[in-house]
């Protein structure tokens, strides 16, 4: 841990700000061996990292008044990841600068748990900011099949707001005892939690049955009667 620490920000020390890429010129925080990941991959792929090539994303983001670095088609990391979400930068709306303890992994914001709610991240002591704060509004830890998504594109908001909950869940197959099975689950999980419109199941209300939307006239009894 200390020795990636080291890598990363040039210290040992926890909360000291990282340092900048070891090449000349080059002030993007460092990752590997003291090399941004830029140069660190040109390292691997061709044992040089070709310092006097100036960098393809080299620069501030082209969106109007943000001095981020590029990242990516000009943009920064978070005009990027708006534009592939949703097609627009929407270079209107703010960008949350995240302050406070915690660390960048590929976007996301690592944060530290405090002892008091690791009952919410099943004993883990550091856990993505998104996950944590959507714990936090379920009141229990998330389980090893939902996803936290990001409505706008942006992994550092982690507003509530612009948080939803996924899950990967699925049945093993695809009988129809299965599928029923599983959609019963389902509305066990999560029935007090998201469907607080309808309410929870009262005693006796059987919920694997459809909820009748109309009235159903006869049906005709063979293909010959649908003419």
């Amino acid at each position: 841990m200390h020795y990636k620490r080291w890598l990363r920000t040039g210290t040992p020390v926890r909360g000291m700000r990282e340092r900048s890429c070891d090449v000349d010129g080059c002030d993007r925080p460092a990752k590997s061996r003291g090399w941004c990941h830029a140069h660190y991959q040109r390292w691997r792929a061709t044992g040089d990292v070709q310092a006097a090539r100036p960098l393809r994303s080299a620069g501030p983001c082209q969106v109007l008044d943000c001095d981020r670095q590029r990242y990516a088609r000009g943009l920064c990391n978070t005009h990027y990841r708006r534009l592939l979400n949703t097609g627009e930068v929407r270079a209107e709306e703010p960008i949350r600068m995240v302050t406070g303890e915690g660390h960048d992994v590929h976007g996301y914001w690592i944060v530290p748990v405090p002892p008091e709610e690791r009952m919410l991240t099943r004993g883990a002591t550091l856990i993505a900011e998104h996950r944590l704060v959507m714990a936090r509004s379920l009141g229990r830890a998330l389980h090893d099949d939902e996803v936290v998504h990001h409505v706008n594109g942006d992994r550092c908001d982690n507003r509530l707001d612009n948080l939803e909950l996924w899950s990967t869940s699925h049945p093993a197959g695809q009988r129809l005892e299965d599928k029923v099975e599983h959609a019963v689950m389902l509305l066990r999980r999560y029935a007090p939690e998201r469907l607080a419109g309808r309410g929870a199941p009262q005693d006796g209300e059987d919920w694997s049955a459809p909820t009748p939307t109309h009235e159903e006239g006869p049906r005709p009894s063979s293909d010959e009667d649908l003419s």
